[in-house]
């Protein structure tokens, strides 16, 4: 099969197909069962969560994807506590690994992941796992959102190669852009490093033919619309 994007777009197409089919050979992720307190030396990982209501930037990455946005966002009228929570799971000592992300029903917004790529740590999909499962059941999930995506191949690939394909689209742009399923786009994303996270998190989550993305959104915001943001919807397979 000869590939669009030959950098990213033969690795997606391969996260697509193990996600999709429970046969599927050569899937190199495992189901994990790693858990906060199965961390390896949690004597040298630290964990915290505190409630917070989602951000109106944050609210416009999951307009339009069918949740129930006053249930997420404050209310003064009706005063309740927010369902959403600001979850951190970081090594503190012996290199650095990491997530920060904010965690509400069916959602996980990501703000920053670290680990070295020689590193022995969890890699950063089993923490995401970690940190949804602390507060709800892993089947809730439904949208994965990175956000103000600074991977130093990711946000370049995008601008330079996947908003060009779509004649008289330029990088950065105001509105939203969908990228259908299976489309050589939609592959290419799930291909780069941000798009490996999203798939590992699924499939390391689930195991293979239970759950797919199914749609990805990708946005700009900011004074010069410098900060970019990717939403995967997830499905049942």
């Amino acid at each position: 099969m000869a590939f669009k994007y030959p950098q990213f777009e033969s690795y997606g197409d391969k996260l697509i197909r193990w996600m999709e089919n429970a046969n599927e050979p050569g899937c190199p992720v495992v189901r994990s069962t790693l858990t906060t307190w199965t961390l390896p030396q949690p004597i040298l990982w630290h964990s915290e969560h505190e409630r917070e209501w989602l951000s109106p930037e944050q609210i416009a990455c999951i307009v339009g994807a069918g949740l129930p946005l006053g249930q997420l966002i404050p209310n003064d009228m009706y005063p309740t506590e927010s369902p959403c929570l600001r979850q951190s799971i970081i090594k503190t000592r012996g290199g650095v690994t990491g997530l920060v992300g904010t965690i509400g029903p069916g959602l996980l917004f990501i703000y920053s992941i670290r680990r070295c790529p020689a590193s022995n740590d969890p890699h950063v999909s089993e923490l995401a796992k970690i940190a949804y499962e602390t507060h709800f059941p892993l089947e809730s999930m439904k949208h994965v959102i990175v956000n103000e995506v600074q991977e130093n191949t990711t946000e370049p690939f995008i601008g330079e190669h996947i908003y060009p394909s779509r004649e008289g689209l330029i990088y950065p742009s105001v509105e939203p852009q969908t990228w259908d399923y299976a489309t050589p786009e939609f592959r290419a994303i799930m291909g780069t490093p941000i798009g490996k996270v999203v798939g590992s998190f699924i499939l390391s989550e689930f195991g293979q033919g239970v759950k797919r993305v199914s749609r990805i959104v990708t946005f700009q915001r900011g004074l010069e619309l410098h900060k970019l943001d990717i939403r995967f919807d997830i499905e049942d397979v």
